[in-house]
C-alpha cells in the first residue's frame, strides 16, 4: 500500500490496520530478510499442529466480553 501511493507512509498505514506503527516497521523488516534465512526458516517447517491465536483474536474476544 506503501508502494503504491495507497497510503502515505508507515503512521497512515498503521491507523488503516489499527495496529502500532512500530508493529508496522517490525513486519516491514521482515520483507528485508536475506533470502537465505528466509530460505532456513521455511525448511523448519511449522511446529504448531493447530492454528496459533494471535493477540488481535484475543484483544477482540475480550472487548466483545
Amino acid at each position: 500500500m506503501i508502494n503504491t501511493g495507497t497510503v502515505k507512509n508507515q503512521a497512515e498505514l498503521a491507523r488503516i490496520k489499527d495496529i502500532s506503527r512500530a508493529r508496522i516497521t517490525q513486519i516491514l523488516n521482515l520483507l528485508k530478510l536475506d533470502e537465505s534465512i528466509i530460505e532456513n526458516l521455511e525448511q523448519l517447517g511449522d511446529p504448531m499442529d493447530r492454528k496459533v491465536i494471535s493477540e488481535r483474536e484475543i484483544r477482540n474476544t475480550i472487548h466483545q466480553s
